[in-house]
Order: structure tokens, then C-alpha cells, then sequence
């Protein structure tokens, strides 16, 4: 009776658009299988399949972290149906991002939700750091880092997330719980998700989490970030990690009003806006934009340039409204 009490309960979700993520889900079964007093599962929706000779994103945009092998038919993924604590769900039509997370939250057995994008690799305790935090919050959100092995210094999308792991420690985004909220990996309690659910009007690339950590923060519901990395092993290229920009800033502008304090970026170019200092990154963009472009898709991408042209393309779209 008393093991049954201490007995806990994780449903692992993982939404896949086009990656194979055998490897992933191998890895994640092998830490749940050794804990003891955790009944647990392991559910991989596949959101849609792209056409093939096509990217596996949407609107050839990656997910984070899911830069493996296009996935073809027959390919790895149908193998997860037929491990123990696994399903594999294939829905013919893609949802999109917000959408597939909804409805992995319908579909699980258990209590505590934990998310995890595709092809991402977990530490060694990545499970078990979850698994004792259960019932200390509603939410419980781990961070991001680069596999020490995989670092490429060519790659702007690796030096980015290097600079962000540096700056944005757990005790960091404790400061902040809710504007520095990521949905890359984290856990929730499952009447919170359905009564939270993520905006599925959101299709574009970006920002949808950090709305969902708006949604949280008006809800008043509890965020504990813990130090529990997921980690990247591979790049996008710099030239469709510069599109993913370009996407994810158009979605910043179009919900710019919803994001107004939750975005430093926003911030920026509204004291620029109100200082009348917009035509200064416009002016830079206008002249120099090409030259910024052919930095950073090339083998030495200067993460402060990236910087100036993400001001730079959001004052556009100021400009252009």
C-alpha cells in the first residue's frame, strides 16, 4: 500500500513534424526504465509528414533542435510503436506547433505532462531531475545547453545558444518565470495544460511560448526553473536559421500589443519609435543589410551583428505598418 502511495506518474509527449527520433526516445526509455515507483509513457505524435524532396518544417522553417534526417516512409519512427510504455500516434494533416501540444495533453494517461521538442538529446539525469520535482510546482521548466561534443563555431545558430546558456542560468530566469519561459523541455500539471491550452491561432514560427508564459503569468500559475539542460547536438544552416529569424520576427510584430513588456527586443524599437530614432536602423538595414546577411550566413557570424539586424528588420515592419 505505501508503494503504491510514493508510486509517481510522467507522461513523456513529444510532437515530430519530418524527424526521426528513435534515437531520442531510446535514450528517454532507458532513464524512465531504471527509476523505480514511476509509472510512466512515452507518446510520439507525428504532426503531418512533409512531401517529400521538401523541409520536414512548416513553411520550411525547422523546430528546435530537429535537424536530423528528413524522415521517410518506413524510416525509424514506427519502430517506437513497439516498445513497452510507448504509442506513436500519426495524424495525417499538420496541426501546427500550439495545435499538437493541445492535443498530446488529451491523449495522456498521467497527471504530470512532460514536453520535449524532437531531436533532442537528454542528460544523463534529465528524467529523474523531473521526476523530483513533481508536486513542487505547476510548471517546471529546464534549460537549454550545447553538447560539448557537437560545438561548431561556424554554425550562428550553435553560437547563439551558447551565448544564451551562459546568460540565462535557472536562478536567471527565476527572476523573470514567465517572460523567459521556454517550451523546448518542461513539465505541467495535466488540468493546467487543458486549462491553459496553447494559441493555436499562432502558425508562424516564434514567440509561441513566450505568449504561453504570458497566459501562465495571468493565470497566476507556479513556475520553478531548475538547472536540467536538454541538449542540442545539431545545427540548422545559418541561411535557414537567418529565415527562422525573419519568420519569428513578423510574429513578434503581429502580436507585437500582446507582447508588450514581455519582449526586450519590443522594447528596443518602441524607444527608438519613441525617441524618433527609427530611421536610424532602417537607414543601417537599407545600406548594410547585405553585408550583415553575407556575415552571418558565412563560417564567422558576429552574434552582435545578429543582434543589430533583428532591430533592424522589426523597424521595418514598424516602418512599413
Amino acid at each position: 500500500m505505501s508503494n503504491f502511495a510514493s508510486m509517481k506518474e510522467l507522461s513523456i509527449l513529444i510532437p515530430v513534424y519530418g524527424e526521426n527520433i528513435l534515437w531520442q526516445v531510446k535514450l528517454l526509455h532507458a532513464q524512465c526504465s531504471a527509476l523505480r515507483d514511476l509509472s510512466w509513457e512515452i507518446v510520439v505524435a507525428e504532426d503531418g509528414r512533409p512531401q517529400q524532396g521538401t523541409s520536414c518544417y512548416d513553411n520550411g522553417i525547422p523546430e528546435a533542435g530537429s535537424y536530423n534526417d528528413s524522415l521517410t516512409e518506413g524510416s525509424g519512427n514506427d519502430e517506437i510503436a513497439a516498445m513497452a510504455h510507448c504509442r506513436l500516434i500519426k495524424r495525417e494533416k499538420n496541426s501546427g506547433r500550439a495545435a499538437i501540444r493541445n492535443f498530446l495533453a488529451r491523449e495522456a494517461r498521467f497527471d504530470n505532462l512532460l514536453y520535449i521538442d524532437a531531436g533532442l538529446k537528454p542528460n544523463p539525469h534529465f528524467v529523474e531531475n523531473y521526476v523530483d520535482n513533481i508536486g513542487k510546482s505547476l510548471v517546471v521548466c529546464g534549460n537549454i545547453a550545447v553538447d560539448k561534443a557537437c560545438i561548431n563555431m561556424e554554425n550562428l545558430r550553435c553560437r547563439n545558444e551558447l551565448r544564451a546558456q551562459k546568460r540565462f542560468t535557472a536562478a536567471k530566469h527565476a527572476l523573470n518565470p514567465y517572460k523567459n519561459f521556454h517550451t523546448t523541455a518542461f513539465m505541467i500539471d495535466r488540468r493546467t495544460m487543458l486549462a491553459y491550452p496553447m494559441r493555436e491561432d499562432i502558425r508562424t514560427y516564434g514567440y509561441e511560448d513566450t505568449l504561453f508564459g504570458k497566459q501562465l503569468a495571468e493565470g497566476l500559475v507556479s513556475v520553478l526553473h531548475i538547472d536540467n539542460p536538454i541538449l542540442f547536438t545539431s545545427f540548422e544552416s545559418n541561411s535557414i536559421y537567418l529565415k527562422k529569424t525573419e519568420e519569428a520576427i513578423q510574429t513578434l510584430f503581429d502580436y507585437r500589443f500582446e507582447l508588450e513588456h514581455y519582449s526586450p527586443l519590443l522594447h528596443v524599437v518602441h524607444l527608438l519609435y519613441k525617441l524618433h530614432l527609427l530611421w536610424l536602423p532602417i537607414a543601417m538595414g537599407r545600406c548594410f543589410g547585405d553585408k550583415m546577411v553575407d556575415n552571418l550566413k558565412g563560417r564567422h557570424p558576429n552574434l552582435q551583428l545578429y543582434s543589430l539586424y533583428r532591430v533592424c528588420l522589426l523597424a521595418r515592419k514598424y516602418a512599413q505598418e
